[in-house]
């Protein structure tokens, strides 16, 4: 437990250290935002750099705080690793960025950066499905509508339906990498699993509420 505390601390910081150090050798002017087709089209300062960084800190901190005040300890675990999964991913997309804009790349899209996110969070959803049987009725992390929180049975019942979908729906973006690398397929696939989730707590709450 403390190895991922420490871990978690570590990585949610490292990112806005590595950039500090990166504005002393980025030109003033790097590239800001780019378009859907993955070009540049606005240039901005370097100091834009620490835009991202903060905001893993402060993901990162809101795991540590999340895993120190629930009670459970397996839900602390879960709630750890789910932290840390999240912050080395955006840690990895920090780095990217990093690069990108260090050699002043005009397109990311011969990077392969559609087909990066893909396998990503692919990897990243197979490894939460993983979890979700585990968790247990808490109010921070789980599949949490007013419908899974009825009672113990329809909470176990929501937790393994959300695992077994999370864990399809890496498959789906692991094959969408190579077979329609485009962000829209990634966003699609994130909106149908929360749709069907919430669909399916609703008629689990509905079926089992009378269970426990």
């Amino acid at each position: 437990m403390k190895l991922k505390k420490g871990l978690l601390t570590v990585f949610s910081m490292l990112p806005l250290v590595v950039s500090g150090i990166a504005l002393f050798f980025l030109p003033d002017r790097i590239p800001g935002h780019y378009g859907a087709d993955l070009t540049v089209d606005r240039y901005g300062s370097k100091y834009e750099i620490l835009i991202l960084p903060p905001i893993i800190l402060i993901i990162g901190l809101i795991f540590l705080l999340a895993a120190k005040l629930i009670q459970e300890e397996p839900n602390k675990r879960i709630t750890l690793n789910i932290g840390l999964a999240l912050v080395l991913f955006f840690n990895a997309l920090n780095y990217f960025v990093l690069y990108v804009q260090a050699n002043a790349i005009k397109d990311i899209g011969k990077f392969g950066f559609n087909r990066f996110l893909l396998l990503a969070f692919g990897v990243f959803f197979i490894f939460i499905g993983n979890l979700m049987p585990m968790v247990r009725k808490n109010a921070f992390i789980g599949m949490r509508t007013k419908w899974s929180m009825k009672n113990d049975a329809v909470w176990k019942k929501c937790q393994l339906f959300a695992g077994v979908s999370m864990i399809v729906a890496g498959v789906i973006c692991g094959v969408l990498a190579f077979a329609l690398p485009e962000l829209f397929a990634m966003v699609g696939v994130l909106i149908a699993v929360v749709i069907v989730n919430v669909i399916y707590s609703y008629f689990a709450a509905k079926k089992y509420e009378n269970k426990e």
